[in-house]
């Protein structure tokens, strides 16, 4: 009986070809990874921002008031390691201590400070909402958006959509009596 002794298996040079080709896909694919990483934790700030925009705009035009601190129209604030969260421009103690009492003509503030670097927008950059009603009439709001993040424009990118919150003002026909 005759035994053949063909080894089958990768050669050398197969094995450092296939290790080159996966250095050269990891070395592309981990930094878009680690960016898209920044830009999901950062799309928090734009859904926790509507929210309380439309919490604001509710209370409006249900109560009649014009702009109601965070109890009062009900806004929770979201609870994460990334971002602290204030109300007003309350930057001291408990971000949700504050209670904000407003009144006509006056403005009221939603802020978010992250506490890690997410890419390249630093530690302490702040993406801040202000409310006011300028005018008498009722259902008059308006938001005004502001991104603090150096001159870089790191933190922009990451939250684009966010600026688009500013666009949000708009005047609400009242119920009629």
């Amino acid at each position: 009986m005759k035994y053949s002794s063909t080894k089958s298996g990768f050669s050398l040079i197969e094995l450092m070809v296939a290790i080159v080709i996966m250095g050269v896909l990891s070395a592309i694919a981990v930094p878009k990874l680690f960016g898209q990483m920044a830009k999901a934790k950062a799309s928090e700030l734009y859904s926790s921002a509507g929210s309380y925009i439309h919490l604001q705009d509710t209370y409006n035009a249900e109560y009649n008031e014009r702009i109601g601190s965070w109890k009062v129209i009900g806004y929770i604030m979201p609870s994460n390691k990334d971002f602290k969260y204030y109300e007003g421009n309350n930057e001291g103690g408990d971000p949700a201590a504050s209670t904000v009492s407003v009144n006509d003509g006056e403005s009221a503030a939603w802020k978010a400070v992250n506490n890690f670097a997410l890419n390249d927008c630093s530690v302490g950059s702040v993406w801040q909402i202000d409310v006011s009603a300028p005018s008498t009439t009722a259902y008059n709001l308006e938001y005004k958006v502001s991104i603090t993040d150096g001159d870089n424009g790191a933190c922009h990118a990451i939250t684009r959509h966010f600026s688009g919150l500013d666009s949000h003002n708009k005047i609400v026909d009242p119920p009629n009596p």
